[in-house]
């Protein structure tokens, strides 16, 4: 889970299925679709892809719908850590920065980019495999 900082206290942030219908419901759109209709983003410089760029900042609808996702997101990770989900959209506005609003896009885009990765293949998390080590183990085990 990715935190934020808002109001001085730390939120954790969760996107699951549960969030992405929420969202689907309460904002209109899909997780995939959030990047055009709550971020905004955009190149800057259509021959450099590092050139991107959010129009969230400068969109009050834009504004209130990254609010309204950082209340849903927000809530499941306090709901997941324990905690009351006592979030509201009023609350995260009065309470977030004008200069932060860019950051907070850019922390809840990671936190929706992590939740929509696929997990991965056990072997793969194991790490690399040393076959000598392996079959060493095999020879100790009972019936080799």
């Amino acid at each position: 889970m990715t935190e934020i900082k808002i109001g001085g206290r730390v939120i954790p942030l969760l996107y699951t299925t549960c969030e992405m219908i929420e969202i689907q419901e309460e904002i209109g759109c899909t997780g995939f679709q959030l990047k055009d209709e709550v971020f905004g983003v955009y190149l800057a410089d259509e021959d450099n892809p590092k050139s991107v760029r959010m129009k969230v900042a400068e969109d009050g609808a834009r504004t209130k719908k990254l609010c309204k996702l950082i209340r849903i997101l927000g809530n499941a990770g306090l709901e997941e850590s324990g905690q009351e989900p006592e979030l509201t959209d009023k609350w995260i506005m009065r309470n977030m920065k004008p200069a932060m609003i860019l950051p907070y896009a850019v922390i809840t885009m990671a936190e929706i980019i992590e939740g929509n990765r696929m997990e991965k293949k056990q072997e793969e998390e194991k790490g690399p495999v040393d076959e000598g080590l392996e079959e060493e183990i095999a020879k100790k085990q009972p019936g080799n």
